[in-house]
């Protein structure tokens, strides 16, 4: 029963850092159309995908610090260590939507033009992973 536990934990983890990889290449691709776009409605999905990739990592480590057998003043081992990585993970999506709707306020008193080709290229960057998975 221990092995099968081991080999269920490795496939999550396995499973996270395909998430991870895959949600930090369309946060990529979402930076660059939207500073090459001048869009804040991409630059702000960025932001939440960095957000998500985040937690995905806190996840990724706090999965290992929690399989560590509790020791010294960690009398109640590691398992914790996933409540701070949401309450970081938390912290910073607060102050990612402080910086949208700072941006957003600064781009209705001062407009700019949005490059649409920019938006419609990451739009088929981000529907590449569902296409081919449905493929």
């Amino acid at each position: 029963m221990h092995h099968d536990h081991d080999h269920r934990l490795a496939t999550d983890r396995r499973a996270l850092t395909v998430a991870l990889v895959l949600v930090v290449g369309l946060m990529a691709g979402e930076i660059v159309a939207g500073m090459i776009g001048d869009s804040l409605a991409l630059l702000a999905d960025a932001g939440h995908m960095l957000t998500d990739a985040a937690a995905l990592g806190f996840a990724l480590v706090a999965s290992a610090m929690a399989a560590r057998p509790a020791a010294g003043r960690w009398t109640f081992g590691y398992s914790r260590l996933e409540i701070l990585a949401a309450q970081a993970n938390g912290i910073t999506l607060g102050l990612l939507a402080l910086w949208i709707v700072w941006s957003a306020v600064h781009r209705l008193v001062d407009p700019r033009d949005v490059h649409g080709w920019a938006q419609a290229l990451e739009r088929l960057w981000g529907d590449a992973p569902v296409v081919l998975r449905i493929a």
